[in-house]
């Protein structure tokens, strides 16, 4: 029984070398680009064992997105549990909440890109909704931030109480992504006015919505 267990921690150690060498190179190049040899070299592991840890690249890949998600989420930590954000209104922190967007445009771009990347290939491949689950709970593990917030708006009376807040919530989170994503590769053409101020223009349309 030992044994096993040895056996066992010792494959999830290096299922864990696999995914972590996948997330670092999934925030350097597309996710199309990127091949099951070259995740076997980064972490010393070889194909044929990456196959039976994972299934197929759309399993490792799912696994090592969800791990970036967790690491962005983990950055805003110390702040949604201080006095600071927690002591403020309803409202003031939806406020503060919104910032994440802007955060993530100024400082995270690799990962906006990376997201985009996973989003066409994840539709491109078909991976299933179990390969997904994972990638999708690290995803809304920002929700009930944004849900408390909104509530405690509602009690305090700085929100408004008749609109569908998780309807809402999804609409602007996706647009705020997508506009993201689309400012990381760069400016287009010369009339694009830049990330910051059309980010900020719906950041502040979806405040006053929701302010009462």
């Amino acid at each position: 029984m030992e044994y096993k267990k040895i056996i066992e921690n010792a494959k999830n150690d290096r299922m864990n070398e696999a995914i972590e060498a996948a997330a670092e190179l999934l925030l350097k190049a597309d996710v199309e680009d990127i091949k099951m040899t070259d995740i076997a070299e980064k972490c010393g592991i070889g194909v044929a064992s990456l196959y039976r840890y994972f299934g197929t690249k759309g399993d490792i890949v799912a696994r090592a997105g969800a791990l970036l998600w967790g690491r962005i989420r983990a950055l805003f930590d110390g702040v949604f549990e201080s006095p600071y954000f927690t002591e403020k209104s309803g409202y003031d922190r939806l406020c503060e909440l919104m910032k994440v967007f802007k955060v993530l445009y100024i400082s995270h771009q690799d990962f906006l890109r990376f997201v985009d990347s996973f989003d066409r290939f994840a539709v491109s491949e078909k991976i299933s909704p179990e390969a997904l689950k994972e990638y999708e709970s690290s995803i809304l593990n920002f929700y009930p931030l944004f849900e408390n917030a909104y509530r405690d708006g509602v009690k305090d009376g700085t929100a408004k109480d008749d609109i569908d807040f998780g309807l809402m919530y999804l609409t602007v989170t996706h647009s705020l992504m997508l506009m993201s994503e689309k400012f990381s590769r760069g400016k287009v053409f010369d009339s694009d006015t830049g990330g910051e101020q059309e980010l900020g223009f719906m950041v502040d349309m979806a405040l006053y919505y929701i302010r009462k």
